[in-house]
């Protein structure tokens, strides 16, 4: 089990960056004043197109945290083969962007989704919040690398308790108004 789970999980680090740095830079100080917001305030058919919660600046400093994330395992390739094992997909800066890039662009298309059926911003819409970014992740990543569909499949099972507990350490910190 861990010779799938480990690779996955490794593979998939850069979309876990993105998607949390996302989130966690609303707080940093400096970057606080830049939060437009992706749909610039827009609203389609009476309803905000995805609302103040998905922002430039998450949208950038998650995808540079990615590419630094892509970057860093691609130095450490080795390491990550005797920890992770031999299987591991070579990471770079590319993937890395792909990763971090699809992650954000998937959340973003699950809020958009979520606004068009009605969800307030911040309701929980089970499995959606949890397989958004990571559909999202793994089909810009398909553009460089093809870590196999069972990759797929482990890291929405790693990923359900992990968003959980990330969100809920989010809300502790005072990053997220809900802990879900």
């Amino acid at each position: 089990m861990l010779e799938i789970v480990l690779p996955t999980i490794w593979f998939i680090f850069p979309a876990y960056v993105a998607n949390s740095v996302a989130v966690d830079v609303s707080g940093v100080p400096y970057l606080r004043e830049w939060k437009t917001p992706v749909d610039l305030g827009r609203s389609w058919r009476g309803k905000r197109i995805l609302g103040d919660g998905k922002t430039w600046r998450g949208l950038f400093c998650g995808t540079v945290a990615a590419v630094f994330a892509g970057y860093l395992q691609g130095l450490h390739h080795g390491w990550g083969q005797g920890v992770f094992g031999a299987g591991i997909v070579e990471m770079n800066v590319f993937t890395g962007f792909l990763l971090g890039f699809g992650a954000l662009f998937g959340d973003i298309s699950g809020s958009f989704l979520k606004r068009r059926a009605g969800f307030e911003r911040g309701r929980v819409a089970p499995l959606l919040d949890q397989a958004d970014f990571l559909i999202g992740a793994f089909l810009f990543a398909s553009i460089a690398v093809r870590p196999g569909f069972e990759y797929f499949i482990v890291a929405i099972l790693v990923t359900i308790p992990t968003h959980l507990f990330g969100n809920f350490v989010a809300w502790v910190l005072k990053l997220k108004k809900d802990p879900w």
